[in-house]
């Protein structure tokens, strides 16, 4: 590059991570460059390092083509130990000796950003709706708020560090289609959300995954044993007897066969149960030999079926149904 400045932009890392990342590009950057930190979608941008998390999503992507510049994606350490490797650099930075070489290479020496920008490119990649796809929505460590949308617009901006979601003012959002997906949310996506009224976080997700089957039923295992952290909050009125047995046999721990069984449910709707609550994080995997719900001896049976009517009036009225 001819020109005596750069403009880095650094974009999903929390404010320890950014800061001690903007120290090493200091130190290894020579000092007749001056440093401009700027927002990704900066249209003078020389270079962009951002949360692997965030690498994929549809804006950056549209970002990094459109405008050819050399980006580097952030993760955590690498079990090789080696400190970057194919564009990814791992943090804490501990040998800055690749992360120099990578510098001199597609800021300081290129002759061209274009040049540049055509060795560092990767082919065109869309998000794959897997697990880690749904963990990064609850990721703290970014402290930054997401833009969650699909094809037919915005559905809600979500800060996870604060567990809050507000949601669109255009649409009444009751489920998602394959076209879900999200972006660090901008000052223009805030204006498509009301921010008089905020939910609970999880709990609107996990309806939302609820009532959209096709984009999480791919997550659960044919079988296997699980228990889940917190009772759902469901909103689905005619389901909402099944959800809460099935949240109360998966609160003690139980395996996705047996229950079927127990509850005579098919098992593809207790793998339905299980898959929401792996999109909502809101699930552990467990062994075989922890504890594990057991049904009760038919004596038992007998007595609390006079029960069972009150027993769920009275989880309505806790939870608001």
């Amino acid at each position: 590059m001819n020109k005596q400045n750069l403009n880095i932009a650094i974009a999903g890392l929390s404010l320890n991570h950014s800061e001690e990342l903007k120290i090493q590009l200091r130190n290894l950057i020579p000092q007749n460059y001056m440093l401009q930190w700027v927002t990704a979608t900066d249209p003078n941008i020389d270079c962009l390092c951002i949360n692997e998390s965030f690498y994929k999503t549809e804006n950056i992507q549209r970002i990094i083509n459109k405008n050819c510049f050399p980006w580097l994606k952030t993760s955590t350490p690498s079990s090789t130990q080696i400190q970057l490797e194919n564009n990814i650099l791992f943090l804490p930075v501990t040998e800055q000796e690749n992360l120099f070489e990578w510098i001199n290479r597609a800021l300081i020496s290129a002759p061209h950003k274009e040049n540049v920008a055509d060795e560092l490119l990767i082919t065109d990649e869309t998000e794959t709706l897997d697990k880690k796809f749904f963990l990064n929505l609850y990721d703290i460590q970014h402290n930054s708020k997401l833009h969650l949308q699909d094809d037919a617009g915005t559905l809600a901006v979500i800060h996870p560090a604060q567990n809050t979601a507000w949601l669109s003012t255009q649409r009444t959002i009751k489920s998602t289609n394959q076209s879900f997906h999200y972006n660090l949310a901008n000052t223009t996506d805030l204006t498509k959300v009301s921010r008089k009224e905020k939910f609970i976080l999880q709990d609107w997700l996990w309806n939302l995954f609820w009532n959209s089957p096709e984009i999480i039923d791919n997550l659960a295992p044919e079988d296997g044993h699980y228990k889940i952290h917190t009772w759902p909050k469901p909103s689905d009125q005619s389901n909402q007897k099944i959800i809460f047995q099935l949240s109360a046999c998966f609160i003690q721990g139980g395996k996705i066969s047996k229950i079927a069984e127990q509850l005579n449910l098919s098992q593809n709707t207790v793998r339905h149960f299980i898959a929401t609550n792996i999109a909502a994080n809101n699930i552990e995997k467990i062994n075989i030999w922890d504890k594990h719900y057991a049904p009760p001896s038919q004596e038992i049976k007998q007595k609390e079926q006079s029960t069972i009517q009150s027993f769920f009036s009275k989880l309505r009225r806790k939870f608001g149904f």
